[in-house]
């Protein structure tokens, strides 16, 4: 059995899914935003939920990085004291197994074309420094003997069907959907684009892990896309025009902002297996699908 937090979140309902096409694998897991949700925070109610639980994944807590910025207490109650009273309540139960949903923003701004994991970590935001605080919670936690062993993920830029609407692929998708003009905030920020089920099913490959120690995995498509690409794939598929229209203020300071961040994937291809599938176009139609 595997437990789930932040199980009714974006990422967390793709696992869920995933775990449907598996009847061998069973799952527990507090549902986030609805009635009765348990508080990360709260540590017996926690003990009580994964009792008996060898495997927990964790996602719980907010992804936005644009609002961290307005709210980086919240942000770092839930990523950090939320992590440190999750991996305290698993270690009292024996849980031996634990998946850590990090984030790409944990690397800032990098350098080479292909950031490995072995990049130092220098987040910009509040909701990157919270992950990379989480993250050390999770390795230490493994390095003092209260896990067996760990798998750190850093996905790069989630999407697919059930995102939110506030980020760039939500927002070019309900502008393509109703066949708008594309508009952004710029043009050339190239990013590392993976869709939600191969990443699912990358957490699972982790969660299936049976290796002692820690371990820091990219989970990514290894290929980098430029805003003004995304868009006009989005255009393209929904038949909408391709006019892109590049506006002046975006959801943070320009001086915050990170040009280029793609990942090298080559580590999760050899110690999992894994890779991503689904390609960009695919993805894209998903998307519009959804919002059919």
């Amino acid at each position: 059995m595997i437990g789930i937090t932040g199980a009714n979140g974006f990422i967390g309902r793709a696992v869920l899914r995933r775990i449907g096409e598996n009847p061998c694998v069973g799952h527990v897991g507090p549902i986030e935003g609805e009635a009765g949700a348990i508080d990360i925070c709260d540590q017996p109610a926690l003990e009580a939920l994964f009792s008996g639980i060898d495997t927990i994944v964790h996602l719980a807590g907010p992804s936005s990085v644009a609002a961290s910025f307005d709210a980086p207490a919240a942000f770092a109650r839930a990523h950090v004291l939320g992590t440190a009273t999750l991996l305290a309540a698993a270690e009292r139960i024996g849980v031996q197994h634990f998946v850590y949903v990090s984030s790409a923003e944990v690397y800032g701004r990098v350098d080479p074309a292909y950031v490995s994991e072995s990049a130092p970590l220098l987040p910009l935001s509040p909701y990157g420094a919270a992950k990379a605080a989480a993250e050390q919670l999770v390795s230490g936690a493994v390095r003092r003997g209260a896990l067996r062993s760990a798998v750190i993920v850093r996905p790069f830029s989630v999407y697919g069907p059930g995102m939110g609407a506030n980020g760039l692929v939500g927002r070019l998708a309900a502008l393509a959907y109703l066949r708008q003009p594309m508009r952004v905030f710029s043009a050339d920020t190239t990013r590392d684009y993976v869709h939600v089920d191969d990443l699912a099913r990358g957490l699972l490959m982790a969660a299936a892990r049976d290796e002692p120690g820690a371990l820091t995995l990219n989970l990514a498509s290894g290929t980098g896309t430029d805003v003004a690409a995304l868009a006009a794939t989005f255009a393209r598929i929904s038949g909408g025009p391709d006019t892109l229209i590049v506006e002046e203020q975006g959801d943070r300071s320009r001086a915050l902002d990170i040009a280029h961040l793609v990942a090298d994937v080559s580590l999760a291809r050899e110690t999992l297996g894994w890779r991503a599938e689904i390609a960009l176009a695919d993805g894209v139609r998903d998307c519009l699908g959804d919002m059919a």
